[in-house]
């Protein structure tokens, strides 16, 4: 048998045979040129032959007139979702005006105009344009969330791949590159193209596209001659970070900014202040070394404290040439008999009557007469007119909410100043303990409990005596069962049984320090200010350790109690810090200082956790800062309620006034913290400070408290 050796000489000597015979015969060549072929047909493959414009004059004329320009490409008859369908109106010319000289002269433009004015659709419009002109080869939109931005992308997006055959005439070097993809973005890679220039006629074979068309940004397509061959156009939102973005070397052109404001920046001064400086800051110098950026924001005004509201002011903002777009410019002459017809309409829609319509029908020439409104095309059908629409907002909202969204003119009334306390900061103060787990230094376990028709809330918090650890060790919900759905049959019996259940609960929840060592709730204070009996009929029974409280104060809806007459002890009041005893028969009922508790309740959230005084919640925090963990997202409930009402300042007829603003009924986590506050302090816990002493008389404006 052959060894290893010889065969290798073999294989050797008989493919240089093969190697003579092929050249004998012309068999390589073949090969060769089967191979040729077939890269040829998977190139043909991938080939997409880009035609020449059909009328570059057209093109040039129309590139010279924006409304033009958007009425052709983007008018009825170009067969696109959401045509322009009529003239464009002196408002919508002004801001078309407005978003050219940001691009062009890379001004700032602020504007305010109405819900579905279609200020966002015009200025997506006016962005395709300018790209495809090859003026803006970098493009940045920006709104509240990357969501909400990569939604105007997807409008963008779709205004090239529909089938709008005015577009695909005129800008074929576009619109045939990404229609060859058929919804299939990764053949984007691969593709080539073949034509002729578009800026000087000479041709070109097979041109890799390299260009990309998904994600949360595009990169438009690499045609040789093409105006906005690799032009970018990005999505972020406000929240990510945005210093010193650029891509492939270039710098950003525009900056789209699209309803900026959320809950937070609209009730938060302290977030309002961070979102400008964003914009002032990060924003503004995102542009290059001899252009700098264009910024447009786009938005409708929420009230008079909001980010929005300062920019297009243009006293605040000057540069930004803030202008402010009403729906209705000019009231009628006859008020009073639209105060009638908002009455009908609201009783048409009790009794399903059209007696509204039928009066305006009746008296529409005196109705109509002095009112000038900004679109007359905004109407539905079985509407007559732009203003009878405006006036049925009036009746289905209210005028306030019609002056804010439609009139970006909210009421005086509604700015107020909060602590700029948010669920994001509270969800963001773990202390890294699990849930039931007690901090080292904590000695006392707490725990207050909220009282409804089905359901209690509850929180069990951990105290050091330093001050330095307070923890909010564990919350949760607690059902009431045996309730019947609209009536209080079985109600107090049900109550009692459910806050009996939930302190037997808490007896075995087996709270304990990292040493094993278990601490008991040594006092619960449970609402009694709904359902009374049944609560005092709990506590009687549960015995030493249980407690009802009722919170008095203009945020609890009592009657605030003159806490300063408790000063000394009787036989039916004893006197606290910021609470005091009250004897209800055999009980003590603890009558705390509702505003005040729920006012520290916020300033231990407000505090900074390396600060004595903070309140922490259970959970491993984030090891990103700019997201959330997985245990600090599923504090959003809790850290809701504790921040669905807050301590507000607003001017009211010359002076400050100073209340509590209810956003949601949703505070049963608060009032149980701040019960479980009150049972700390009853226990030794020093958590109020020493009242202040009355400042002195000044000549600055006074406050009330309402």
């Amino acid at each position: 048998m052959p060894d290893v050796k010889e065969l290798k000489a073999k294989a050797t000597e008989l493919r240089k045979t093969l190697a003579t015979i092929d050249k004998l015969t012309g068999g390589a060549i073949e090969r060769e040129r089967d191979l040729e072929r077939k890269r040829e047909q998977r190139a043909a493959g991938k080939e997409v032959i880009i035609p020449p414009c059909e009328d570059r004059e057209r093109r040039e004329r129309l590139e010279a007139d924006d409304v033009a320009w958007l009425m052709y490409y983007f008018g009825p008859d170009s067969g696109v979702e959401g045509p322009f369908t009529y003239e464009f109106t002196d408002q919508q010319l002004k801001m078309i005006e407005a978003i050219r000289n940001a691009i062009v002269l890379g001004d700032d433009a602020a504007l305010a105009a109405s819900r579905g004015e279609g200020k966002t659709t015009i200025f997506e419009r006016m962005l395709t344009k300018y790209t495809l002109q090859g003026v803006l080869s970098f493009s940045v939109l920006l709104a509240a969330t990357g969501t909400l931005a990569e939604d105007s992308l997807d409008s963008i997006k779709s205004a090239i791949e529909e089938e709008n055959d005015l577009l695909l005439a005129d800008y074929p070097e576009v619109c045939v590159p990404v229609r060859a993809l058929e919804n299939t973005p990764n053949r984007a890679h691969y593709q080539t193209v073949s034509g002729n220039r578009h800026d000087n006629g000479k041709p070109f074979r097979m041109s890799p596209s390299r260009f990309s068309w998904c994600g949360w940004e595009i990169v438009f397509p690499k045609v040789p001659g093409s105006p906005s061959s690799r032009a970018i156009i990005a999505t972020r939102g406000l929240d990510t970070a945005l210093r010193g973005l650029k891509k492939k070397g270039r710098r950003v052109d525009l900056v789209g900014i699209d309803d900026p404001d959320t809950e937070e920046t609209v009730r938060s001064p302290e977030q309002a202040k961070k979102l400008e400086t964003r914009i002032d800051r990060a924003i503004a110098w995102l542009g290059g070394q001899k252009r700098r950026v264009a910024r447009v924001m786009l938005t409708t005004l929420q009230n008079r404290t909001c980010v929005s509201y300062k920019f297009t002011d243009p006293k605040q903002k000057p540069s930004w040439n803030g202008k402010r777009f009403r729906f209705l410019v000019k009231r009628p002459d006859r008020a009073d008999l639209w105060e009638e017809y908002v009455q009908l309409r609201q009783v048409d829609w009790q009794k399903d009557t059209t007696a509204a319509h039928e009066f305006y029908v009746a008296n529409r020439d005196a109705m109509d007469a002095g009112a000038i409104v900004a679109n007359l095309n905004r109407y539905t059908p079985g509407e007559l007119s732009a203003l009878q629409f405006y006036y049925n907002e009036v009746a289905r909202t209210d005028a306030e909410s019609v002056a804010t969204e439609l009139d970006n003119d909210p009421p005086e009334e509604i700015v107020l100043i909060e602590s700029g306390i948010t669920p994001h900061r509270i969800q963001k103060k773990v202390n890294g303990y699990a849930r039931k787990a007690i901090p080292t230094d904590c000695t006392l376990l707490t725990q207050g409990i909220d009282v409804r028709k089905v359901a209690l809330h509850w929180v069990v918090r951990a105290w050091s005596t330093s001050g330095n650890n307070w923890s909010t060790t564990d919350y949760g919900v607690h059902e009431v069962h045996g309730t019947v759905h609209g009536s209080d049959e079985g109600l107090d019996l049900a109550i009692k049984r459910a806050i009996l259940a939930r302190l037997e609960e808490a007896k075995q929840a087996d709270y304990c320090k990292t040493d094993g060592e278990i601490l008991p709730i040594e006092l619960t204070c449970v609402d009694a200010g709904w359902r009374t009996e049944a609560v005092y009929a709990a506590c009687a029974e549960a015995g030493l350790g249980v407690m009802p409280i009722m919170g008095s104060g203009r945020s609890s809806g009592c009657v605030q109690a003159n806490f300063s007459e408790v000063q000394r002890t009787t036989i039916d009041r004893k006197p606290g810090d910021g609470y005091f005893f009250s004897r209800k028969g055999n009980l003590w009922l603890v009558c705390a200082d509702a505003d005040r508790w729920k006012a520290w309740e916020h300033d231990r959230w407000m505090t900074a956790p390396d600060k004595p005084g903070c309140m922490m919640l259970f959970g491993e925090p984030s090891d990103n800062p700019e997201r959330l963990s997985s245990d600090e997202k599923s504090h959003h409930a809790y850290a809701r309620h504790i921040c669905n009402e807050v301590e507000v300042e607003e001017p009211y007829k010359g002076t400050i006034r100073r209340r509590w603003n209810a956003k949601s009924d949703n505070t049963h986590w608060l009032d149980a913290s701040y019960y479980a506050d009150v049972a700390a302090a009853i226990k030794g816990i020093k958590l109020l400070s020493p009242a202040k002493p009355a400042p002195p008389k000044t000549n600055r404006k006074r406050v009330q408290y309402v």
